[in-house]
């Protein structure tokens, strides 16, 4: 009897994420079925895959031969389906991350070009802070994260994406009264920022301290329409994408505050596993490259 797709890929994601728990979670399996199918492939090439004789779970030589060959098989399997069926043959959820801002700003645009290109895959987004969102990423958890500061690892591909510019800002009656001030004097003032983990916080907190600042927390929160508010109360100042918040400039309930230097453009990517065997993920990140627009607004305001 020949193997079967179904067995190389529970042999797969078995190698792959370590443990038979792991993999029947991944392929939503149960575990004795993903095990049933690996016993069903080791009958048919006849020998085991896996040593079983210690606590981790490893390949055997075998195992560790013919992994190669089953990622080459099953990174096949879309492209056939694909080319026989077209884009509509991808399908199912499609698990992605991003930040605060991307949901605030294009995530919905990005969500219709996906559907316009791949009908029948069900975008699954998640909003959370840069850190967890690559966390997941490298734990299979996401299939693709947009957001700032991406791992300097291998096993990690980053498409570029646009950058966004962030200004200080505070409430009319709050901060200097000056627009335009030395970096330095910002310290003077309690500094409303995000939590840890956040890929904005990091990278203007980081660029700051570099730069001779000394920060004086008064407030940190994930979110960044409750810091414009805390802001135009006058608790203090924070930074914010000025075109996103340029209504709440316009209408004076928030000042720009300009340093000198002043804060440089912060990247976005796209990224996604190096080694997946679904070409999705680095489709959509493509769609994503297109789609991305900082000036938008999920939901217009008055």
């Amino acid at each position: 009897m020949p193997a079967s797709l179904r067995q190389i890929e529970a042999f797969y994601w078995t190698a792959k994420l370590g443990g038979f728990t792991e993999a029947s979670r991944h392929l939503n399996l149960a575990q004795s079925t993903v095990s049933k199918r690996i016993i069903e492939l080791e009958a048919v090439i006849g020998g085991p895959l896996f040593d079983r004789t210690s606590h981790a779970l490893r390949l055997t030589r075998a195992g560790e031969a013919s992994l190669p060959i089953a990622t080459e098989m099953l990174a096949l399997e879309p492209r056939f389906r694909e080319a026989a069926g077209g884009a509509a043959t991808f399908s199912g959820p499609f698990r992605f991350g991003t930040t605060e801002l991307v949901a605030l700003t294009w995530l919905p645009k990005l969500i219709v070009a996906m559907k316009h290109d791949y009908p029948n895959v069900v975008p699954v987004p998640e909003v959370a802070a840069s850190v967890d969102l690559f966390g997941k990423l490298a734990a299979t958890e996401l299939d693709l994260v947009i957001a700032l500061d991406p791992p300097q690892t291998p096993e990690f591909t980053a498409l570029p994406l646009d950058t966004v510019q962030l200004e200080w800002v505070s409430a009319p009656g709050f901060g200097p009264e000056e627009n335009l001030i030395p970096l330095g004097e910002m310290a003077r003032y309690s500094i409303l920022t995000q939590t840890q983990g956040s890929g904005l916080q990091k990278l203007v907190l980081d660029w700051a301290v570099a730069n001779g600042l000394a920060i004086n927390h008064i407030v940190q929160c994930n979110s960044l329409n409750v810091l414009a508010a805390l802001a135009a109360a006058g608790l203090g100042v924070t930074f914010l994408t000025a075109s996103y918040f340029g209504p709440e400039i316009a209408n004076g309930r928030l000042r720009v505050i300009r340093t000198e230097p002043p804060i440089p453009p912060l990247r976005y990517h796209a990224v996604h596993r190096k080694g997946d065997i679904s070409p999705l993920a680095a489709r959509i990140a493509t769609i994503a490259q297109q789609s991305c627009d900082f000036s938008a607004r999920s939901l217009p305001r008055d």
